[in-house]
């Protein structure tokens, strides 16, 4: 083969590998990935000063050797945001129409400011996939800001619709992404359980941030999440399951909440200070709706996490658990959740500490010691065989069964 035909061959070699790559491939759990930023110096310095906005700028992304032009990144988070390490909302079509990447319209960038162990939202992520919960796909990724490291992230699929096909797939051709998507938007100084606001929409408005089929009416968009909440507070026992099933996968609700609190998730559905940290979707040509796992970074809070913690407190909790086949599968959910940590969990937390190792002790920008990254590290590696064992007696010594081996 002549050089000429050789280099064509190579170039047509690469083109084809280029293409081969997916959003999976983007967001494989077992690769620390490498994310790099370009962008005008003066914008990032703009960027880092006004981190409480939400102003965008233009930047290109690079990532394995292929390079997207003219995206638009903002600052994001809530508690979180960092003028020192922001985390980042990137965005392929913000300036360029229809532009996407790997088919994916945006991504987001987690800066793991307030975890210390770097790995606590992306083993619970993997955690609640095996108990087939709707959860973004995640990995840690390496940022570089115009050449420069910039730290270790937390690299998260955006909840979009193109997610929502992924999770739901397809009905014959027809691609089951066009239903109705919130992000629930906690109201500082107003916490929510569930209660009945009232038939003014206003109220589901300001909670459910809409993001799929904007330009409804408001009766349409929030009317459904309106109905449903006025039934949960006002069906009597008797016939919950068969009024507000329709409206709700109950099986589905009650299967998330047992995930969460194994994982000792303490800002989650049955939060501390209300309900937080989720998406909400009314599936397409239907009145059901279902919970999508959003931010997981406040959990395994600690292995004696009571089982029933705030179950009573939020009203959509405490109905649903009321009934003997909810509650029964809420305890079924925690046992499963500890079958299917032990053996797994520990070991994927041990794989992830390894794989960022060295990433997170170069990172000079995060708001924590290396110290006190090992600390939390030695902390979370204990937690699964605590937690698995906790749950099983406590599970035990609520239905009055045998309890297992090493209960107290």
């Amino acid at each position: 083969m002549g050089r000429w035909l050789f280099a064509v061959f190579v170039v047509l070699c690469a083109a084809g590998s280029a293409a081969a790559q997916t959003s999976d491939d983007f967001f494989n759990p077992e690769v620390l990935q490498r994310v790099d930023l370009w962008m005008n110096s003066t914008d990032w310095a703009k960027l880092k000063a006004a981190f409480q906005e939400n102003t965008y700028y233009p930047a290109d992304v690079t990532w394995n050797g292929q390079t997207v032009r003219n995206v638009g990144i903002r600052s994001r988070g809530l508690g979180s945001r960092s003028s020192a390490k922001p985390g980042l909302r990137v965005d392929f079509d913000r300036y360029s129409d229809k532009q996407t990447f790997l088919g994916l319209k945006s991504f987001v960038l987690d800066n793991l400011t307030q975890d210390k162990s770097g790995i606590r939202e992306t083993v619970a992520m993997r955690f609640l996939t095996r108990l087939g919960i709707p959860t973004p796909r995640e990995t840690h990724t390496k940022l570089y800001i115009n050449g420069t490291y910039s730290g270790l992230y937390a690299l998260v699929e955006s909840v979009d619709k193109t997610m929502m096909g992924r999770v739901f797939g397809s009905i014959g051709d027809d691609v089951q992404n066009d239903g109705y998507l919130f992000e629930y938007n906690y109201v500082i100084g107003s916490p929510w359980t569930f209660g009945d606001e009232g038939s003014d929409l206003a109220a589901y408005k300001a909670r459910f941030d809409i993001k799929t089929n904007d330009s409804k009416s408001d009766t349409t968009i929030w009317g459904p999440i309106e109905e449903l909440v006025r039934l949960v507070n006002n069906t009597a026992s008797a016939s919950f399951e068969a009024t507000v099933g329709p409206r709700l996968d109950l099986s589905a609700f009650v299967r998330y909440i047992a995930s969460q609190n194994f994982i000792a998730q303490n800002d989650g559905f049955n939060g501390y200070a209300g309900m937080n940290n989720f998406y909400f979707y009314r599936l397409e040509a239907s009145t059901s709706h279902v919970f999508i796992a959003w931010d997981e970074d406040n959990a395994f809070l600690s292995p004696d996490f009571q089982i029933t913690t705030r179950l009573n407190e939020n009203i959509l909790t405490r109905n649903t658990l009321q009934l003997p086949t909810y509650s029964s599968k809420y305890f079924e959910g925690l046992l499963e959740a500890a079958t299917s940590a032990d053996g797994w969990m520990q070991t994927e937390m041990q794989r992830q500490f390894t794989m960022i190792s060295a990433a997170m002790q170069e990172d000079t920008i995060k708001p924590y010691t290396n110290a006190e990254h090992a600390a939390d590290r030695d902390t979370m590696l204990a937690f699964a065989p605590a937690r698995i064992t906790y749950v099983r007696c406590e599970v035990a010594k609520m239905a009055g069964t045998t309890k297992p081996a090493g209960c107290q």
